[in-house]
C-alpha cells in the first residue's frame, strides 16, 4: 500500500479523531504526536505508538515524514502550514484554515508554487449526503440556497468571543458547503449574529443568520445556534432546472436524509445515498483521498487552500456584519 510517513502536530481533542482514522486505516503510519504541552504530546505519543516532540520544526526536520496534520488551536494552523511546505511536507490542515487573511492568501499561493497536496478539513465533503447535493446543485443550476443546521450547547474551550468559536466553530462547515455547491467566489456578506441568547453572559455568538451574496444574483441564507438541537437540519437549493429541500428532525444515528426534488412541476422523491456498514467516517475517507492524491494524482472533492481562505472571508465578513450592523463587501 505504502502508507504516508505522518505527524500529528497539536494533541488536543480533535486531534484524537484524526489519530484514530490513521490507527484504523491503511493508509498512513504515525510516527509523531507532537504538542507545545510536553505531558500531552508523551501521554498521545505513548498512547498513539509515535515519538513525542514538543517543538514543529523537529518534526518538519525528519526527512522520513511525508506530511502533517496540523490539529493545533487556529491561531497557529497557518504558520505551520507554511513551515511544512517549506520543508516540503504535504498537509492536512484543520479548519478554520487559520486567523490571518494574508497569510491565507500566502498558504494558496505555496501550494500552488510547490505542487504539495494541502487539504482544509472540512469532512463533511467526503458524506455521500452531501456529495450527492454538490451534484444535485449543479444538474438544477442553483441560483439560492437555504441553510439550516442547529446544534446543542458547547463545551467551555469553544466559548470564545471571536469569529473562530461558539456558532462560527460549526457554521465554518456551512459556509464551505454553500461555497462548494455554489461553486463561486463570494462577493459580500449580511449578518445578524446574536451573542448571550443561550450562553449567558459569555458574549460568545451563539445564533447567526447570515446572507452571502455571489454577485450574479445568486445568494445562500444561512441560520444557526447552538441552542435549537430539535429544530434539525434544512437545506433548499433553488435552481433554475429545478429545486431541491432536503429536511430532518433530529436524526437518529443512522438515519439518512430523504431529498425532495420538483423538475418542471412534477415531483419526486428520492433517498440521500445511506450511509453504508463499514463506510470510512469523514475524517477516514478525507484521509484516504489524501493518500490517492499524493500516491496516484487522482485529485478529489477536498478542500483547497483557496476554498479555505474563502470559507474564512465569509466568517470574518459575517462576524463584522454582525457587530457593526452592515453590509461587508469582500
Amino acid at each position: 500500500m505504502n502508507p504516508l510517513r505522518v505527524a500529528i502536530i497539536g494533541c488536543g481533542n480533535r486531534a484524537k479523531d484524526h489519530a484514530a482514522a490513521v490507527l484504523g486505516g491503511q493508509v498512513m503510519e504515525l510516527v509523531w504526536a507532537c504538542d507545545i504541552l510536553p505531558d500531552r504530546a508523551d501521554a498521545c505519543g505513548a498512547k498513539w505508538a509515535a515519538k513525542p516532540s514538543y517543538d514543529h520544526r523537529e518534526v518538519l526536520a525528519d526527512p522520513t515524514v511525508d506530511a502533517v496534520l496540523i490539529v493545533t488551536s487556529v491561531d497557529a494552523h497557518l504558520p505551520i502550514a507554511l513551515d511544512a511546505l517549506a520543508a516540503g511536507k504535504h498537509v492536512i490542515v484543520e479548519k478554520p484554515v487559520g486567523d490571518d487573511v494574508a497569510l491565507a492568501r500566502e498558504l494558496v499561493r505555496r501550494e500552488r508554487e510547490t505542487g504539495l497536496v494541502v487539504y482544509v478539513g472540512f469532512q463533511l465533503r467526503f458524506f455521500p449526503q452531501y456529495r450527492r447535493l454538490r451534484d444535485l446543485a449543479g444538474e438544477i443550476d442553483v441560483a439560492q440556497i437555504l441553510f439550516e443546521r442547529q446544534r446543542g450547547m458547547m463545551s467551555d474551550r469553544f466559548m470564545k468571543d471571536d469569529p473562530y468559536h461558539g456558532i462560527y466553530d460549526v457554521v465554518a462547515h456551512d459556509f464551505d458547503q454553500v461555497l462548494w455547491y455554489m461553486d463561486r467566489p463570494p462577493v459580500a456578506v449580511t449578518a445578524v449574529v446574536g451573542r448571550n441568547t443561550f450562553t449567558r453572559d459569555t458574549n460568545v455568538a451563539d445564533t447567526l443568520s447570515a446572507i452571502v451574496d455571489f454577485g450574479d444574483g445568486r445568494s445562500a441564507m444561512l441560520f444557526s445556534s447552538i441552542g435549537a438541537t430539535p429544530v434539525g437540519t434544512r437545506y433548499d437549493l433553488i435552481g433554475a432546472k429545478g429545486n431541491v429541500s432536503v429536511t430532518s428532525g433530529l436524526p437518529e444515528k443512522g438515519e439518512t436524509f430523504p431529498a425532495f426534488s420538483l423538475r418542471f412541476g412534477k415531483s419526486e422523491t428520492s433517498p440521500l445515498p445511506p450511509a453504508v456498514p463499514g463506510e470510512l467516517s469523514g475524517d477516514a475517507a478525507l484521509q484516504a483521498a489524501f493518500w490517492r492524491e499524493i500516491r496516484t494524482g487522482e485529485r478529489s472533492v477536498a478542500a483547497r487552500p483557496q476554498d479555505g481562505l474563502n470559507a474564512l472571508l465569509v466568517s470574518l465578513a459575517s462576524d463584522e456584519s454582525g457587530r457593526t450592523g452592515q453590509r461587508v463587501v469582500l
